[in-house]
């Protein structure tokens, strides 16, 4: 998978790894892979490492991983976006190999079923590397409360954040009026979604 050629939407791609430079400087890492359904394609999945001086404090130790390439289709049914996580501290380059097919695996699933993501959703038998304890995720906006969106050049592109979540914490979210600000209450219990080794915040 990695060393493809890019052959989907080489120009957006390009739009949006500009926009990643823009925003956090050029990736530490970009891993390139192949998708062949619904249609062949390419994506890239952008990595950036915390720095030795992040690494020192708990709340900046992490790694961001974002997709590239899924913006210019139907990801998600309420704006045009990437996918996007992170994870606490600096997996080592096997570990981000796998993170990063499993979420442009991710993003590729409402491309094949036709049945795009929705802001607030959540993920049911959800499974993905370096979080094995959690079988459940949520799909919301990286700002969840001003909302966010890239600079130019990809302007108007947004940023779905993939929290992997405990079946409390899901139903905690579930059971609020607003799905948005049941993740916030989690969020104010101290819930830390980039760690995997957390406990439930409910």
């Amino acid at each position: 998978m990695v060393g493809a050629q890019l052959t989907m939407d080489d120009e957006f791609i390009s739009s949006v790894l500009a926009a990643y430079a823009e925003l956090y400087d050029p990736p530490n890492r970009m891993v390139r892979l192949s998708r062949t359904r619904p249609s062949p394609g390419d994506s890239i999945v952008v990595v950036y490492f915390p720095d030795e001086s992040e690494q020192l404090d708990p709340a900046d130790d992490l790694t961001l991983l974002g997709t590239a390439g899924f913006g210019s289709e139907t990801l998600c049914a309420d704006f045009p976006c990437e996918l996007g996580m992170e994870v606490k501290g600096k997996p080592d380059e096997t570990s981000i190999d796998a993170l990063a097919k499993a979420l442009a695996d991710l993003a590729s699933v409402p491309l094949e079923n036709n049945r795009p993501f929705l802001n607030g959703q959540i993920l049911m038998n959800f499974s993905i590397p370096l979080f094995p304890r959690f079988s459940m995720a949520m799909l919301v906006d990286w700002d969840s409360v001003y909302g966010f969106r890239f600079p130019e050049p990809a302007a108007g592109i947004g940023l779905l954040r993939v929290v992997p979540l405990f079946e409390a914490e899901a139903g905690l979210i579930e059971s609020s009026a607003d799905r948005q600000r049941g993740y916030r209450a989690l969020i104010n219990r101290g819930m830390v979604p980039a760690d995997p080794d957390r406990e439930s915040a409910v």
